[in-house]
């Protein structure tokens, strides 16, 4: 498998794993337009059933990120050939089964894939009520808001050692390794995401879960985590809709977590697909 984005002048550079495009010269794309941001755009790879998915998120940029000539509203997944366009600068997405032959400027070594089970912090981010907020914004206004809170949510968990595993279209999922600073890590992060849920811009919901599961991928490598402990992630996150709150907390993910994040009891709920009822907590104001 080999992935790569094909400039305008043939030129090509290999994705392994992220791919930034802006102005800022620390970015893998960097993009000559005045009227790029920093920080323009991201494309994300991340390990799915069959191998390596490929997506693109705009950052919240002023001016957009366009996949075959239409805004990026949310992160959206790649396919072979498609044209990314910011300003007047275009990019040809390409993937293969084996590394083509060519003038790469970065070189992806193979990937050797790993299995190993880890306890981990689970934790996802998603937009409420998506579908009736992309009718009441114009395109613009919403590529706008969803790309600056993706940004804000992804460095948010990034600066205190979260990893992204993927994107849902308009959630994140991302975890933390275990270990001894983790609780403290995770609790940082969720207040600062709590600070961010205030502003309403847009609405979004927290989940938190902590069990073990299953990561595969390779050294350097986008990750898949994978278990039943994942889909009981999703179970909450259903269960924090109907219960139409901000946060939902797992028993074990509140029990490990540290006196500084305290959380309220929401009752005892079924988990589709998981016996018996599941008591829950949501993130105390």
């Amino acid at each position: 498998m080999s992935a790569w984005i094909e400039k305008s002048d043939g030129s090509r550079i290999a994705i392994e794993t992220n791919c930034y495009f802006g102005r800022a010269h620390a970015n893998t794309v960097q993009l000559l337009s005045p009227g790029a941001s920093r920080r323009h755009a991201h494309l994300h790879a991340q390990r799915a059933e069959g191998g390596t998915e490929y997506w693109i998120a705009d950052l919240g940029s002023t001016n957009g990120t366009l996949r075959n000539g239409k805004r990026v509203t949310i992160p959206c997944r790649l396919k072979d050939g498609d044209v990314i366009t910011i300003i007047d600068e275009s990019f040809a997405f390409r993937t293969a089964e084996e590394a083509a032959s060519g003038n790469f400027e970065t070189a992806a070594p193979a990937t050797e894939l790993v299995r190993d089970s880890q306890q981990c912090w689970l934790l996802m981010v998603d937009i409420k009520r998506y579908t009736n907020l992309s009718r009441q914004l114009d395109t613009d206004t919403l590529g706008l808001k969803v790309g600056t809170w993706l940004r804000q949510c992804r460095d948010t968990l990034e600066d205190t050692g979260g990893v992204v595993d993927k994107f849902l279209g308009d959630a994140i999922f991302a975890y933390w390794k275990h270990s001894p600073e983790a609780p403290d890590l995770v609790a940082r992060t969720l207040r600062q995401l709590v600070q961010l849920q205030r502003l309403r811009a847009p609405d979004f919901r927290i989940v938190l879960h902590f069990a073990p599961v299953t990561l595969e991928g390779g050294a350097g490598g986008a990750n898949n985590l994978s278990g039943p402990e994942v889909i009981y992630v999703f179970r909450l996150e259903k269960v924090c809709s109907g219960l139409l709150s901000d946060s939902i907390v797992s028993e074990a993910a509140r029990a490990t977590l540290p006196a500084t994040c305290p959380c309220t009891p929401l009752g005892e709920h079924p988990l589709d697909g998981f016996p018996g009822t599941h008591a829950v907590y949501r993130l105390a104001d």
